[in-house]
């Protein structure tokens, strides 16, 4: 049992084509030191590079107690982190990075896997392919940070978590609730996140109407927060067509 972080830079491709091939893989290496640095100071060990991808995990070879909360607070540190580096990049004319990153915990398979001629200490299963789609969803959710229930179960007494949607990713039936979090929260932004999760509640129990109002609140405190609007473009379109009675509000998702 472990956690598995994927963080991956948005638009990278886009990104590539504006960079000339020594300028681009400075960048990313400088990228690549700070949040290596950030990950292992949390105790994880990177598994691997995927192009502009870092795949990392917490909880072995050694397992630590507070390995779901380390590895957290990496994924929250390097979100922080990008201001720095995103400073530099301006300071020589360079693209700056936008990121997100998706943590899952559960089982997964460790050991050493391939042949005598290429040999990686690696992690495999269901719960890889969940942390790898939720890195996904911080695309469609906008926000720089997802992490699974699991997680949450983990780390709520000790950090601000706000519930974002129930899912269920491409090969998946059921769903599972993703949520956000940070280290501390402005006032402001502890009591949005308060009557957010106050409007996810109604949701669940198809009150539209007061899980609306609940929502407009939060969007009077955070003019521009996207999972507020969304909620609200859901819920009216849920108080016009009634959802089925099996209706569970799990998102489906068709896309990677």
């Amino acid at each position: 049992v472990l956690s598995i972080l994927f963080s991956d830079i948005r638009g990278f491709t886009s990104i590539s084509e504006k960079m000339m091939p020594d300028d681009l893989v400075n960048s990313l290496n400088r990228y690549f030191t700070v949040m290596v640095d950030i990950i292992m100071n949390r105790g994880g060990v990177i598994d691997k590079y995927i192009g502009d991808a870092i795949m990392a995990f917490f909880g072995a070879p050694v397992r630590h107690l507070d390995d779901a909360l380390q590895s957290v607070m990496a994924g929250i540190e390097m979100n922080e982190a990008l201001e720095g580096f995103n400073a530099q990049q301006r300071k020589i004319d360079k693209p700056e990075f936008q990121i997100g990153v998706g943590i899952n915990y559960g089982v997964v398979t460790v050991g050493n896997i391939g042949t005598d001629k290429k040999m990686d200490y690696t992690i495999i299963g269901d719960m890889v392919n969940l942390a790898s789609r939720m890195e996904g969803l911080t695309k469609k959710y906008l926000q720089p940070l997802l992490i699974s229930e699991s997680l949450y179960l983990k780390v709520n007494e000790k950090l601000p978590c706000r519930l974002i949607d129930s899912v269920a990713v491409i090969g998946k039936s059921k769903g599972a609730k993703i949520y956000t979090t940070k280290k501390s929260l402005t006032e402001g932004e502890s009591r949005a996140w308060s009557l957010h999760n106050a409007g996810m509640e109604r949701y669940y129990n198809r009150d539209f109407p007061t899980a609306i109002r609940y929502f407009q609140q939060v969007r009077q405190i955070l003019p521009q927060d996207f999972a507020s609007e969304m909620m609200i473009a859901r819920c009216r379109d849920y108080a016009r067509n009634t959802p089925p009675e099996d209706w569970d509000g799990v998102e489906i998702m068709r896309e990677k």
